[in-house]
């Protein structure tokens, strides 16, 4: 067996979603395209199987440009109204309530399915839920639910289940060797019709002419240290427009030495980290997020942190060189 063939749903876990009539699905705040697609997806299929009352969530902030046009979906406060009637809360592409952000005291204590490829959520003692840590992403364990329920998987289904995939595969950068099962998966949702240049115009097109200034100012700003293999940069409140990140690291991991990117980007009062680090090191950017109380893969994760800036940047750095000295 290829260890990413997907695992069977247990049938407890199947049993509560068909006899749920009012669902809550929430994901990660400040969601990427995995997250909000994953919702979006999760919902649908909820609706699709009888569900009378669908619930989408998230604390946000909506910051990705490609996540504007879909964040009227979502509610940003849960009233007293949509938590009556014990509904059952959804978390998709992610396993701890920590990562949720305002809703984690309102939805404590629900009865709760977790679907999420996060190795940290394996760690988190869910009686109902369906966690495989080698599944590219999490729209990729949602589309197997949908084949498990016999739900039709419609073009629009479709588009949000390949640009989670795209997101978190890096457009097929991150697929590892052997994993030629994310890439089948891939071409069924192509052969239903997604278009995998329009995903990446969506991905990546349509961006200000500051986005591209921003990913040259990152690039400006860059520190190397541990001998150039890990790179570092830094975005302040005062910096206007987008924080390019993504891109900043697709260029900067091009650069010959570089193991590890990490980004530092100003909050009020914290200071978020953004992780990545190249296929061809075995820094593990996942642990070392953990440590920070954040999370994600092994290639790609973050945190934030509560704190003054300057602080935090030492401390971090402190801990990313004696982290890689390890290795």
């Amino acid at each position: 067996m290829n260890k990413y063939d997907f695992p069977p749903f247990e049938d407890k876990v199947i049993k509560a979603l068909k006899s749920a009539s009012k669902v809550i699905i929430i994901g990660h705040k400040k969601p990427d395209g995995d997250c909000y697609n994953s919702q979006l997806a999760m919902g649908n299929l909820m609706q699709q199987i009888g569900c009378k009352e669908v619930i989408l969530a998230n604390d946000g902030p909506f910051e990705r440009e490609e996540t504007k046009a879909v964040e009227h979906l979502f509610e940003k406060k849960l009233t007293n109204e949509m938590l009556s009637d014990n509904p059952l809360l959804i978390l998709v592409d992610c396993g701890e309530l920590s990562r949720i952000g305002s809703f984690e005291n309102q939805v404590r204590g629900l009865k709760t399915v977790v679907i999420d490829h996060h190795p940290t959520s394996l760690n988190q003692g869910w009686e109902l839920s369906y966690i495989f840590k080698n599944s590219t992403s999490t729209t990729l364990l949602i589309k197997k639910l949908y084949e498990k329920l016999n739900v039709e998987i419609t073009l629009e289904v479709a588009k949000q289940l390949f640009f989670g995939f795209a997101t978190d595969s890096g457009f097929f950068k991150f697929v590892s060797p052997t994993n030629g099962v994310a890439i089948r998966e891939a071409a069924d949702l192509v052969e239903i019709g997604v278009s995998p240049s329009e995903t990446m115009a969506q991905m990546n097109g349509g961006k200000p002419y500051d986005y591209l200034k921003n990913t040259c100012k990152l690039v400006e700003r860059t520190k190397f240290v541990c001998d150039g293999a890990i790179a570092l940069s830094y975005f302040r409140k005062t910096d206007e427009g987008e924080c390019p990140s993504d891109n900043y690291y697709t260029q900067i991991m091009n650069v010959e030495g570089v193991k590890a990117v990490c980004v530092f980007k100003e909050g009020d009062n914290n200071v978020n980290l953004g992780l990545r680090a190249n296929y061809n090191t075995t820094f593990n950017v996942s642990e070392f997020a953990v440590k920070f109380g954040g999370g994600g893969h092994v290639k790609a994760s973050g945190a934030t942190i509560d704190g003054e800036y300057d602080e935090i940047v030492n401390r971090v750095t402190s801990a990313i060189i004696e982290e890689y000295n390890k290795q």
